[in-house]
């Protein structure tokens, strides 16, 4: 069980390892909303201000038979450690709007979003990991999950 988790551990996420000032990365994710559970998949386009500082729009689209949900954020993205170091805690934090159909009574609201994960650094141009992302958004929902589970980083 032990091995199988690390084995998850290190294909859960692909990500941007070591970028420059002024590089634009681009990116997609694959993994799932929880409450309600909904299949998710999360485009994210990111500027790198800094080496261990992005600004990104990340998109969450969660689909289930009984609906969908989906989120426009404006988010932070901060990644600390050695920049020498194959393994880095990243951390995110946004602001946005957050949409439903039938799954919730409002259609309509804000969302707040916070997250932590870690990026393992593959090579310079992409890195592997994974985030978990809380979600507010009022009066949506009050709380719900996101863990892309697969996500890609690349520099463009």
């Amino acid at each position: 069980m032990k091995k199988l988790f690390l084995l998850f551990a290190f294909l859960a996420q692909i990500s941007f390892g070591a970028p420059s000032k002024g590089d634009w990365l681009g990116g997609g994710g694959f993994g799932l909303t929880l409450g309600p559970t909904l299949v998710m998949l999360s485009p994210q386009l990111e500027y790198v201000y800094k080496p261990d500082l992005t600004f990104s729009s990340l998109v969450q689209m969660g689909f289930a038979g009984e609906g969908v949900l989906f989120t426009v954020t404006g988010t932070c993205r901060t990644v600390l450690g050695d920049e020498k170091a194959k393994i880095r805690p990243t951390f995110e934090g946004g602001l946005g709007l957050a949409m439903a159909s039938s799954l919730y009574a409002s259609s309509v609201g804000v969302h707040i979003l916070l997250g932590g994960g870690v990026d393992y650094v593959y090579d310079k141009n992409l890195t592997l990991g994974t985030m978990l992302r809380l979600n507010f958004a009022p009066p949506l929902k009050s709380m719900f999950l996101t863990w892309p589970m697969i996500l890609a980083r690349f520099k463009l």
